[in-house]
């Protein structure tokens, strides 16, 4: 899916939370969302689902409005993983999944063998395909999450949503996760605390008091200015020995 961000402002209660927010998704990017604690990123991501009607401004999904598109369409389309995302206690692990399914189905379309295989899938992609009897209230914190994660991959979309899908994950699953975000041929919209994940993107956004600070590659956009600026630390990068780029951070500026 390509999208397209045009002048997006948002307010509550008259505060603002995001002002003349502008840049665009090409299709099959993974695209990074960093900033400090209460910098936008949630709400943004939550105007990208269509589930937070902007104070102005468009969401353009591949050239349609997303506010006129209706609900289902969107729910087939857009797959958004909240920080805090809820599920009812008495649900197994494949009743959460199979949630995911739920925008497919209709009454002249019902159950199918192709739901049951996008539900294991995703369940397998996850890790959790031996934890699929297990009851919701049973999970740990990170096991939770990454069923959460499972139910967005089943709902197959084109635009996938994750709000800090990393926390409460061990440092493997953190990895594996990460690993399997970065495989996906889809448009992937991540936000991040960790910096050195987010260079793993194809191009970042940092924003900045509801801001859109700079968009832009990750070894140009986290550079030692910016992470002054907005972060308030004193950073440098390395080249690893694998070529990719790394991080390191210290409070004296």
């Amino acid at each position: 899916m390509k999208v397209g961000v045009h002048g997006l402002f948002a307010r509550i209660h008259r505060a603002p939370l995001l002002e003349d927010v502008s840049f665009h998704l090409s299709q099959g990017e993974l695209f990074g969302l960093v900033g400090p604690n209460g910098s936008g990123k949630s709400t943004l991501l939550r105007c990208l689902a269509g589930l937070r009607r902007p104070s102005s401004g468009r969401v353009l999904a591949d050239g349609a409005d997303l506010a006129r598109l209706p609900a289902r369409t969107r729910a087939r389309r857009i797959a958004l993983v909240e920080q805090h995302a809820d599920t009812m206690d008495r649900l197994t692990v494949r009743e959460a999944v199979e949630l995911g399914r739920t925008p497919h189905l209709s009454p002249l379309r019902g159950w199918s063998a192709a739901d049951a295989a996008a539900v294991e899938a995703a369940l397998a992609a996850v890790e959790m395909a031996d934890f699929a009897a297990r009851h919701w209230h049973t999970l740990s914190g990170g096991e939770q999450q990454r069923v959460h994660i499972a139910r967005a991959l089943a709902q197959t979309p084109d635009l996938l949503l994750l709000d800090e899908p990393t926390n409460h994950l061990d440092i493997r699953h953190q990895l594996s996760l990460m690993a399997l975000v970065r495989g996906l041929p889809i448009t992937r919209v991540i936000a991040l605390h960790d910096l050195n994940q987010a260079m793993a993107c194809h191009r970042v956004a940092v924003l900045h008091r509801g801001r859109l600070a700079a968009v832009g590659p990750p070894g140009d956009v986290l550079a030692e200015d910016m992470l002054a600026r907005v972060f308030g630390v004193a950073g440098s990068s390395r080249e690893d020995p694998d070529g990719s780029r790394h991080l390191r951070f210290s409070h004296a500026l």
